[in-house]
């Protein structure tokens, strides 16, 4: 699937721009440059913020008198609007400037138990990262919002304990000391017969990178140094879309 990029300096100008459309009008025009055929299926890439923040959707182009358009799922538009709304929240001159040795895990590192919406709470989610560090954090942070987390090191280990166990989320880092977190996206996708939503939290943070993680088949990608509330949100997002689906 080709990919098509959208380039946002300011996170406000992107919440602004998918805030602006209706409930019935979920199309973008194409940024400058790009080009599709009618019909087509893309990869919509958006790349918000100083820091260069992305998410990305899934979605159909078509060539009407206004030019081509790209339209997406109720379901992905709903999703780009969380994802604009903690952009925006969080604007850069909300935070402090970054120095060279930022840790990995921005303050504040605790969620409130009210926040994110208790949907999903008591759901099984299964972090690998072979940073003891990370593990740690991320685990207390998501159970202190009433999820269930089980920790693996290595890419080998979780693939063992996805096949013998029912996971609602994958929390997966790509750079593994054997397998990498790319190589098990792709080996989840292709080969298990589960349906496992799968973010990428990682320090590979390129515009290529992000492109390889959502082609492997990813659902969502934060990039370290992260912030507890953002990763938080997005975990919660992917959980109600995974409940909605089985409802």
């Amino acid at each position: 699937m080709r990919s098509v990029c959208y380039r946002f300096p300011d996170p406000r100008q992107f919440e602004q721009m998918i805030g602006s459309a209706g409930d019935s009008e979920l199309e973008l025009g194409l940024p400058s440059g790009e080009s599709v055929e009618d019909g087509e299926w893309v990869l919509a890439i958006f790349d918000v913020g100083p820091e260069r923040r992305a998410t990305s959707a899934a979605a159909r182009a078509s060539i009407g008198p206004e030019g081509p358009l790209l339209a997406f799922e109720p379901r992905d538009w709903r999703r780009l609007a969380d994802f604009a709304a903690i952009e925006a929240f969080h604007r850069p001159s909300s935070r402090p400037p970054a120095r060279a040795s930022q840790p990995e895990i921005e303050l504040p590192l605790s969620l409130p138990r009210s926040w994110p919406p208790r949907a999903g709470e008591g759901a099984q989610i299964l972090v690998v990262d072979d940073d003891p560090d990370i593990r740690d954090v991320v685990s207390a942070m998501l159970e202190a919002v009433g999820l269930v987390v089980t920790t693996r090191t290595s890419a080998e280990e979780a693939l063992e304990t996805v096949q013998r166990e029912h996971f609602d989320l994958l929390v997966l880092d790509w750079n593994l000391p054997k397998m990498t977190g790319i190589e098990l996206c792709r080996m989840i996708r292709r080969d298990l017969n589960v349906a496992l939503p799968v973010l990428f939290l990682t320090a590979n943070a390129s515009s290529q990178d992000m492109v390889e993680a959502f082609a492997s088949g990813a659902d969502d990608y934060v990039v370290k140094p992260f912030r507890a509330p953002e990763l938080g949100a997005r975990i919660f997002s992917l959980l109600r879309r995974t409940i909605a689906r089985g409802a």
